[in-house]
């Protein structure tokens, strides 16, 4: 069905019956993108829900869904008898440059006739889907209606044990009660943000570039501090300095395979780190999002496994979204103990609990070594594909490779100086190659001649005609720029 528009505000709906996706959650994406991308602004009044349901020729209580979705997320306000209406979503503009990002996260979904280097998490044909239905089965048969009702706000007793049993193999020794369950990474971090905030703006030092979700979480309500990422972490010289000037109540940072660099920190500086954060008296953020995707023969270290006990400065947390599947939402936390009370009443605040069904899920995958046996199949996977990549990306001219990353998901490549990035972008866009311009990992938006490249989603042949576009489009980007090359 093609799209259709009504005079209100210009909507653009359409419905594809090929997706497994309900229409609800369809009509729910398309009318959220338009309010972020702003083709649909604050004020403007929606299609009723009958017009809506005529026109897609679907039942009106999908469309019901579809619209109280979208103001339970806050994009909508509903006024009795007058009708639906694009709420206030922020003060601040969404370039257009950020709403790559927001199509970063599909779950997967490929663009048709598409190649995909931008994604973050890998496609849904990786996803443990047998495994997952089987032991759902056991846990719905095992725990009854149980474990439908609000679990325990720290977590499920047996998962955190567990979880504990398994963070000793990485040097983490701690109790289950020292371990935060949360809604994931996003949730985590809001919760340490809550923690920090409750008196004062703190100040949150990151890397530069970044985890642009990191970047949109701490903007609002944190005083942002940059540190250039090198080789093999910050310089901690230059690092000192800004301790000395002022107060930093905590850094943020992917210490193993950092996104999007791919840069692991070197021992060295990690002690170094540790050691300033004691002197100083700020907490260590260490999002662990990669560390399971290694492709040498030996799992990086962790930073919190140095964390002495009695003296810890570092707060823990690892995601499952990459590991499994995003649909499982949840991470751990692993927290100084001092904090481990505020943390557990901030997240009470933010949810009553975390879903039991997912959380028993979890801990099967772990008890039985399915969790194990999927790492080792999906990481061998993505070595062939980062090697395949890395192999391409060396032979183009006017491309340099920043950093050759030994795991993680991403390539980070520096363009030609000549080379407008954010024209670089679009054009690869339209020529059906999707991919991360620089400019989304700084804070300041700079228009940064590089790119991320995602190498877990594409299969080989996609990555040999992805890679084989872009090199033309440079090719046409120096002619085109041939004096501001040098040439």
């Amino acid at each position: 069905m093609k799209g259709w528009y009504l005079y209100m505000v210009r909507l653009n709906l359409s419905i594809n019956k090929d997706l497994k996706e309900s229409y609800y959650i369809q009509i729910y994406k398309q009318i959220k993108k338009q309010i972020l991308n702003t083709t649909i602004k604050e004020g403007d009044k929606l299609p009723s829900i009958r017009q809506v349901a005529i026109k897609l020729d679907i039942n009106q209580n999908t469309v019901i869904q579809s619209y109280h979705l979208l103001e339970e997320k806050g994009f909508i306000n509903k006024i009795s008898g007058k009708g639906c209406f694009v709420a206030k979503i922020s003060d601040f503009k969404i370039e257009q440059k950020e709403i790559a990002l927001i199509e970063s996260f599909k779950y997967g979904q490929k663009e048709k006739n598409g190649i995909d280097f931008y994604n973050g998490t890998p496609a849904y044909e990786y996803f443990p889907i047998k495994q997952f239905e089987q032991f759902t089965k056991e846990v719905i048969s095992e725990c009854g209606g149980e474990i439908f009702q609000y679990q325990s706000v720290q977590g499920v007793d047996s998962l955190r044990e567990i979880l504990a049993e398994d963070l000793e193999r990485d040097g983490i020794f701690v109790t289950k009660d020292r371990i935060q369950i949360t809604s994931g990474t996003q949730q985590a971090l809001d919760i340490i943000i809550k923690l920090f905030t409750k008196d004062r703006k703190p100040t949150v030092v990151l890397s530069s570039p970044t985890y642009p979700n990191a970047l949109n979480i701490f903007k609002d309500c944190c005083n942002i501090k940059d540190m250039d990422i090198k080789k093999d972490g910050w310089d901690l010289d230059e690092f000192e300095k800004l301790l000395k000037e002022e107060k930093i109540d905590f850094i943020y940072e992917v210490i193993n395979y950092q996104n999007p660099t791919g840069v692991i920190w070197s021992l060295e500086k990690r002690e170094r780190l540790l050691k300033l954060s004691k002197e100083y008296n700020f907490y260590i953020i260490e999002d662990d999002s990669f560390s399971e995707f290694y492709y040498t023969d030996e799992k990086p270290e962790l930073l919190k496994s140095l964390d002495k006990i009695g003296e810890e400065k570092i707060i823990y947390i690892k995601t499952f979204s990459k590991i499994l599947m995003p649909g499982i939402g949840l991470a751990l936390m692993v927290v100084p103990e001092n904090l481990l009370e505020n943390i557990l009443l901030v997240k009470y605040g933010l949810d009553t609990t975390t879903s039991g069904l997912n959380q028993k899920i979890l801990e099967k995958f772990i008890k039985t070594k399915e969790l194990e046996n999927h790492l080792l199949n999906i990481r061998e996977i993505f070595k062939k594909k980062k090697e395949l990549m890395f192999e391409l990306l060396k032979r183009i001219q006017n491309l340099e490779i920043m950093h050759i990353p030994e795991g993680g998901f991403f390539i980070w490549v520096k363009l030609a100086d000549c080379i407008d990035g954010e024209k670089f972008y679009k054009e690869c866009k339209e020529n059906g190659v999707f991919l991360l311009p620089g400019s989304v990992f700084y804070s300041d938006r700079r228009d940064a001649c590089k790119i991320r490249l995602s190498f877990i989603s594409p299969s080989l042949k996609e990555i040999i005609k992805g890679i084989g576009i872009i090199e033309h489009l440079l090719l046409l980007s120096v002619i085109e720029n041939s004096k501001t090359c040098g040439n």
